[in-house]
């Protein structure tokens, strides 16, 4: 039911559509009475579309999260698994075609691989079941399997964790699955501006891992300058708004022990 309930609040409140609701809202309160009201509504709804298109409002959210875990320089000589969480292919379509479909979250799946190549040694955990509204009996993780074999990482290596519908079920069934033992090192691999939440569902759960961020979609050295695209703009912005809204949502349903995580609280605290 919370699943469920967050994909419907988040399918009202973010951005673009929120934006889209306020514009129709308004369009019918002029026709059904032709009032100041509307005009208003449709002017801020107006105003909202534009600053999405020119002001940087959803990059700089987008960067603060991206820049909050940085990549380790160098990761320990031995390490005993990676944790690739899903968000990067669609099952449906997967399931339809009979091949891996990704989505602009490629990345994720790209870094999981060739880290997996550097650390022969390490175990490979597909973490991701069904997170859509309509489940069609496929997971992400499986829908994920055939292209990393075919990237030449050894079966025996892989696992599946095909349970978890949001981060904070990836952490709980992921744990749950592996067990991992005192002293065992894990790596955490996901898209940069959804390392935060990750992060913090891990600690959340008890695991401490170590971040490995990819996938990033904000350039440090520009990304806060103007542009004039309101698509890039729609889709930062919603990126961003739903992290940090997760963020708030999780720390409140307590299921996280920071509302934004720090690298060193994080490892500090899970160590004890």
């Amino acid at each position: 039911m919370t699943f469920l309930f967050g994909k419907l609040v988040w399918a009202v409140v973010q951005p673009g559509n929120l934006l889209l609701l306020c514009l129709l809202a308004g369009f019918l309160y002029i026709l059904l009475s032709g009032g100041r009201r509307g005009r208003v509504l449709v002017g801020l709804a107006a105003l909202g579309f534009a600053l999405l298109a020119v002001a940087p409002i959803g990059p700089a959210m987008l960067l603060a999260l991206e820049q909050r875990f940085p990549r380790p320089a160098q990761l320990p000589e031995r390490i005993d698994g990676i944790l690739l969480l899903g968000g990067a292919v669609d099952p449906a379509l997967s399931l339809s075609y009979g091949e891996t479909v990704f989505n602009s979250s490629i990345a994720r799946v790209l870094g999981g691989v060739a880290l997996a190549r550097r650390h022969p040694e390490a175990k490979l955990v597909l973490v991701s079941g069904e997170g859509g509204f309509l489940p069609v009996g496929y997971s992400e993780a499986r829908a994920t399997l055939g292209f990393v074999v075919d990237e030449g990482i050894a079966p025996a290596r892989i696992l599946l964790e095909e349970k978890s519908r949001s981060t904070h079920e990836n952490a709980v069934y992921a744990k749950e699955m592996i067990r991992p033992a005192p002293g065992e090192t894990w790596v955490l691999v996901t898209s940069a501006y959804h390392m935060p939440r990750a992060v913090a569902s891990f600690d959340g759960a008890g695991w401490s891992v170590i971040p490995y961020p990819v996938d990033f979609k904000i350039d440090p050295k520009t990304g806060l300058s103007a542009g004039f695209s309101l698509l890039d703009g729609l889709s930062a912005s919603s990126l961003a708004g739903k992290e940090w809204a997760g963020l708030v949502g999780y720390r409140l349903m307590g299921w996280t022990r920071q509302l934004f995580p720090v690298p060193a609280e994080v490892t500090a605290r899970s160590a004890r």
